[in-house]
């Protein structure tokens, strides 16, 4: 699930920190607290409330557990989501441009970008579109450069994982068949996805309930993944979206910190 802005970056890392494995990991780390840091910064500024946002972020022990404890890239996907809704009013060809990184780093943005579209409309989301296709060219010119077509396949080892915590996983542990645990847990999203589209053009994307949704459909879900939902929710006044962001948190937790 990695993109190409995170494996030229991680390459550059590399030989940035030579053979040692302990300087790596601790790079990493300190990457990862200094993300989750400038999230908290973000989601202050694009939040209506931004008191509560930043202690949503900021106060999450599961982030910071898994971001200064495990320096996973996934939170430096959610800065630049958080700056592309951050810029959209003012600078909407930068937020595109912010969107493309995001994308640049791990895919799932771009399940998310079309309701922010939605709820810009008009002359903001064009602006926007052309900013992010900018970017994602370049993006996507710098990675057939470095790495061939051999990026456009990253995803394809995903398609048949699973891991224990997703839903999908846990309804085949109750003795559902893999296509009727897949169809089960896709529901929520398929139901709500109508609601969430007309959500949207009416001007509340309500991305993090979008984010937590896509999760329950995944086969694939890891603690750090937590990271996805967390600053969007906090960044929306949604009451429903802070609810599943904490509920998700607290599931989540035990895989990290067995209990």
């Amino acid at each position: 699930m990695y993109g190409p802005a995170f494996s030229a970056t991680s390459a550059g890392l590399a030989a940035a920190t030579g053979r040692s494995a302990e300087t790596s990991a601790f790079t990493y780390r300190l990457l990862g607290a200094l993300g989750v840091l400038t999230a908290v910064a973000l989601a202050a500024l694009a939040a209506p409330a931004s008191s509560f946002a930043a202690a949503f972020v900021g106060w999450n022990p599961l982030l910071a557990l898994d971001f200064a404890g495990g320096g996973h890239n996934d939170v430096w996907m959610a800065v630049f989501v958080l700056a592309g809704i951050a810029l959209t009013r003012r600078r909407p060809g930068l937020a595109g441009a912010s969107w493309a990184l995001a994308a640049g780093l791990k895919w799932v943005p771009l399940a998310l970008l079309p309701f922010e579209l939605l709820r810009a409309g008009g002359r903001e989301a064009r602006r926007l579109t052309v900013g992010f296709l900018v970017c994602a060219v370049a993006i996507a010119g710098g990675a057939l450069v470095l790495f061939g077509t051999a990026w456009l396949g990253a995803l394809l080892p995903f398609a048949h994982r699973r891991s224990a915590y997703a839903l999908p996983s846990r309804l085949g542990e109750l003795g559902l068949p893999g296509w009727a645990a897949a169809s089960l847990a896709a529901a929520p999203l398929a139901v709500a996805l109508p609601w969430l589209v007309r959500s949207a053009r009416r001007g509340r994307p309500r991305l993090g309930v979008t984010t937590i949704l896509l999760l329950v459909a995944s086969p694939w879900v890891l603690p750090w993944y937590a990271v996805w939902a967390v600053p969007l929710a906090a960044v929306e006044e949604d009451r429903l979206g802070w609810l599943l962001a904490l509920g998700l948190c607290a599931y989540l937790l035990p895989d990290r910190v067995p209990i």
